[in-house]
C-alpha cells in the first residue's frame, strides 16, 4: 500500500514537474517570440527611417550640385555674352560696315510693320547716318513691297545707348511696334544658340535629341 502510494506521488510529482516545464518552455518561448517581433519592428521601423533619410540625403546632394552646375554655367553664358557685346560696341567704330548693318536692321523691322507711313526710333548717333539712307530705304522697300512709304525720324524719343545700335519702327502712333536693335538680335539669337554654347563648354547632353547628327 505504501509503495502504491508512493508511485502515486512520484507520478504526480512527475507531473506536475512536466506541466511546470511545458509552461515553462511555453511561457519562454512566447517572450522570445515576442521579443522577436518587437525587434524585427523596431529593425523594419529603423530601416525605413534609414532609407527615407538615405533618399532625402542622396535628393539634397543630386539638388545641389544641379544647381551648382547651372550657376557654373550660366557665369560661363553671362561671360561668352559680355565678350560678344564687347564685340558688338566695336563695330560701331567700323562705320561702312555697321551702316550696312542698319540699314538691314531697318528693313528687317519695316517688313514686319508693313504699313505706308512709319516712324524710327534711334539712338541718337545713328541720326545723322539714317537721315542720309532715307531714300534708299524708301527705293529699296517700293522694289520689295510695291508700296511707297513715308519714313520719318522720331526725334521725340532716342534709344539708350545701352542698345549699342538698330532700330525700332512704329506706326499707327506707335501703336505698331517692331523692336531690332543689336541688342534684341543678340538676345534672340542667345536663345538660339544656348544649346550650342552648353554644348561647348559642357559636353554633349543626351537628351538634346534634337541636336544630333542626323
Amino acid at each position: 500500500m505504501v509503495k502504491f502510494m508512493e508511485h502515486e506521488a512520484n507520478e504526480i510529482e512527475q507531473n506536475i514537474d512536466t506541466q511546470s516545464e511545458d509552461e515553462y518552455n511555453n511561457k519562454k518561448n512566447e517572450i522570445i517570440l515576442k521579443g522577436k517581433m518587437e525587434i524585427n519592428q523596431l529593425y523594419n521601423k529603423k530601416t525605413k527611417l534609414m532609407k527615407r533619410t538615405t533618399a532625402t540625403m542622396i535628393t539634397t546632394l543630386m539638388t545641389n550640385a544641379k544647381l551648382e552646375i547651372l550657376n557654373i554655367r550660366d557665369k560661363f553664358i553671362k561671360c561668352v555674352l559680355a565678350d560678344v557685346n564687347k564685340e558688338l560696341l566695336k563695330l560701331r567704330d567700323r562705320k561702312s560696315y555697321y551702316t550696312e548693318i542698319l540699314k538691314k536692321l531697318i528693313l528687317q523691322a519695316m517688313y514686319q510693320v508693313l504699313e505706308q507711313k512709319i516712324s524710327l526710333i534711334l539712338i541718337s548717333e545713328d541720326v545723322e547716318c539714317v537721315n542720309s539712307m532715307i531714300p534708299e530705304l524708301k527705293q529699296i522697300y517700293l522694289a520689295n513691297t510695291g508700296t511707297n512709304v513715308e519714313i520719318n525720324i522720331d526725334n521725340s524719343i532716342k534709344l539708350p545707348t545701352k542698345e549699342i545700335g538698330g532700330v525700332m519702327v512704329t506706326a499707327k502712333g506707335r501703336r505698331l511696334l517692331v523692336e531690332n536693335t543689336l541688342v534684341v538680335r543678340l538676345l534672340y539669337l542667345t536663345q538660339q544658340a544656348i544649346p550650342i554654347i552648353c554644348t561647348g563648354l559642357f559636353g554633349p547632353n543626351p537628351t538634346r535629341t534634337y541636336l544630333r547628327d542626323k
